[in-house]
């Protein structure tokens, strides 16, 4: 079993149920709400461990209640939460908006993520280091995500990185890259093609060397130098797409730390993704080992 590094984001999420999303200027009354843990870097951290025991969390919390709440929820969950740091800065949060078919609009406030520099990070070098896979986000500064990839390029660590939200990549980061899980927005944003072939392509000949374009409800869409596919997802009953594609790379990370081969770690991917999909909110609803392995036989 390999240490997987988790450097990233790690939100307070305010979700609030709505029959439709609201339009600019119109006050709607929620049906529901709830206060959960949130941010994709955590997302993903919870995500791999559900299959992993060697999770560890490179983070910033705010010196606040929520921030010490999230710490010990991750400290719970068997997270390795040793790197963890809290600044005076407030806690990042997530005010989310969940309408009846499913959709969701998001809105980050960074607070202490921000705090996630090149400099924290370089305390944390050797964790980087001797990792078997680091999994990063773009939740904290690009700066520090390319500072990390560096590291670990340097040291033939497997780099892992869903680039959500979208925003560009420089060449540099996106040669040091080992696996690369964009939906189609991101992968759009990345290479200006939205479709999953082309825009795999062109990341292929930029230098990442396993493309994983996420697809929703049509599974993902994966090339390497060996391979190219579309891999089915399952069929689900989906209420709330929020943290899909955080447990989706979650679980591949933990796969891929384990030696488990590519197209059997995106089956669990897939699985995991899909479940994530039938609960409300963000790691409330990522699914356990045990639920994720039922769907699949129960599918074969």
């Amino acid at each position: 079993m390999g240490k997987i590094v988790v450097v990233g984001s790690i939100n307070m999420d305010y979700t609030a149920l709505l029959a439709e999303l609201p339009h600019p200027g119109e006050t709607l009354m929620a049906k529901g709400f709830k206060m959960s843990g949130g941010g994709k870097g955590a997302n993903q951290a919870m995500a791999a461990a559900a299959f992993s025991k060697d999770v560890l969390m490179i983070g910033c919390l705010g010196d606040d209640p929520a921030g010490h709440a999230l710490f010990e929820k991750m400290k719970d969950k068997g997270i390795d939460v040793s790197c963890i740091e809290f600044s005076e800065v407030p806690t990042g949060n997530a005010l989310i908006y969940v309408a009846e078919e499913g959709k969701n609009t998001i809105v980050v406030y960074p607070g202490a993520n921000h705090q996630c520099t090149p400099s924290y990070v370089e305390k944390h070098r050797k964790v980087i280091e001797d990792a078997s896979l680091v999994m990063m986000q773009l939740e904290i500064p690009m700066e520090t995500v390319e500072y990390v990839a560096d590291i670990a390029f340097k040291a033939n660590v497997p780099v892992l990185l869903n680039p959500a939200p979208a925003q560009k990549l420089s060449e540099e980061l996106i040669k040091k890259i080992t696996y690369l899980t964009p939906n189609e927005t991101e992968l759009l944003r990345i290479t200006s093609q939205y479709d999953a072939k082309k825009g795999a392509s062109a990341l292929f000949a930029m230098g990442v060397k396993n493309i994983i374009v996420t697809l929703g409800s049509n599974g993902c869409y994966v090339k390497t130098a060996t391979e190219e596919a579309r891999i089915d997802t399952f069929k689900v009953n989906a209420i709330d797409t929020t943290a899909a594609g955080d447990s989706f790379s979650g679980a591949l990370a933990a796969h891929l730390a384990k030696g488990t081969p590519l197209k059997e770690a995106l089956k669990i991917a897939n699985a995991t993704g899909a479940l994530t999909t039938t609960k409300i909110g963000a790691q409330e609803a990522l699914p356990t080992e045990e639920e994720v392995l039922d769907l699949i036989k129960n599918n074969q």
